[in-house]
């Protein structure tokens, strides 16, 4: 006999195949069962579009035909996320299970971004929390948009067996192998902005798009490329200004930028200095979920300052980066707060010769 969870990693299989193309709307799979027997499935691909749970409804009639209405009434749904009971795109789906008499709904887990389906709903027996864990783990930028006001961020940076991430002279291109290069391009593809400083800009001029991740390019969405420009830097000729993405630069007073391809948030020199500000700018008026940050040490150890990375995905090659070389983080140089920062590592995975290191920081 099929049990609850396994109907709600279905329906966490079906929210995966949104990955690229929901944004800025959370990942959302559905299934609908009779007698334990799964009979409509749905999943939300892309925003403005129809729900999980009304995709799932609408599959139901689509498999029994004649027959839908009264197995409606009979049934009972598993969705990964709390269903909407406001109007916004769409109408919400807390009607549409109403209006269906659908008598039981799982849920794994709450939506604090809606009125509460779950409490107002006395006349749906509701079960919350059935693989919440995963589920959470799944819209983690949501969330962190919806709770903390501001994006989920990763780190992401390729260093040698010695942490070294660029030569003494700075060179650092291609440190790592190809394979783990084209994982970049796929993290690149999932995330919905890449934060870079003007140094790495003005050092190696990256275009920062995603182009060899092997996902369909018809779903791929380039991701915002975010720049703070505080010393007024860059010109707009450089490659972050391409036009296969859109760029975000933050900046005060006197920018020297001209480009038909960058949005200019002008901010005091204050402004610029606070990241926390910076996030909740792009969580509140851009609508970022996830964020991965390329850059140089000074970023990476102003966010680690401010706790706010919340995961690195550190690539590791076979190779010694030798005297003098440059290192991610300064942070034990003069810094003595973030020494005591700790690393909890998640996985480790083999890509060719080189090693992709996932890891939580765990701040005191």
């Amino acid at each position: 006999m099929t049990s609850p969870s396994e109907h709600m990693l279905e329906a966490l299989s079906l929210a995966k195949k949104g990955l690229l193309t929901t944004r800025p709307n959370p990942m959302v799979g559905c299934v609908i069962t009779l007698d334990n027997k799964i009979i409509g499935r749905g999943w939300h691909k892309t925003a403005g579009e129809g729900h999980a749970e009304v995709k799932a409804i609408q599959d139901v009639y689509e498999n029994l035909g004649p027959e839908a209405e009264s197995a409606l009434t009979r049934s009972e749904m598993f969705v990964t996320l709390e269903p909407c009971s406001t109007t916004g795109k769409t109408p919400p789906c807390s009607e549409a299970i109403k209006k269906h008499g659908i008598k039981k709904v799982y849920i794994a887990s709450e939506d604090n971004s809606q009125d509460g389906f779950a409490k107002k709903e006395k006349a749906i027996e509701i079960v919350e929390g059935l693989l919440e864990k995963e589920a959470r783990e799944l819209n983690r930028g949501f969330f962190s948009r919806i709770e903390k006001n501001r994006p989920f961020i990763t780190a992401k940076m390729a260093t040698g067996l010695d942490g070294g991430i660029a030569l003494a002279s700075g060179e650092s291109k291609w440190i790592t192998s190809e394979i783990s290069r084209k994982d970049v391009h796929k993290l690149r593809a999932t995330n919905e902005a890449i934060l870079t400083g003007t140094g790495t800009i003005l050092k190696d001029n990256p275009t920062l798009t995603s182009r060899d991740s092997e996902y369909d390019m018809n779903e791929v969405m380039q991701p915002l490329r975010v720049v703070i420009d505080r010393h007024h830097s860059l010109t707009g000729k450089e490659n972050i200004f391409s036009s296969e993405a859109k760029t975000l630069i933050f900046t005060a007073q006197g920018s020297k930028i001209k480009s038909n391809n960058a949005e200019i948030c002008l901010m005091s020199k204050q402004e610029l200095n606070n990241l926390n500000l910076i996030m909740e700018y792009l969580a509140n008026e851009k609508s970022i979920n996830t964020m991965l940050v390329e850059s140089g040490s000074e970023i990476y150890d102003a966010l680690l300052a401010n706790k706010l990375i919340d995961e690195f995905i550190l690539y590791q090659a076979p190779k010694l980066l030798g005297k003098g070389r440059k290192t991610f983080s300064k942070f034990g140089e003069d810094n003595q707060k973030l020494s005591t920062i700790d690393f909890e590592i998640n996985t480790i995975t083999n890509l060719g010769q080189d090693k992709k290191i996932i890891l939580t920081p765990n701040y005191k």
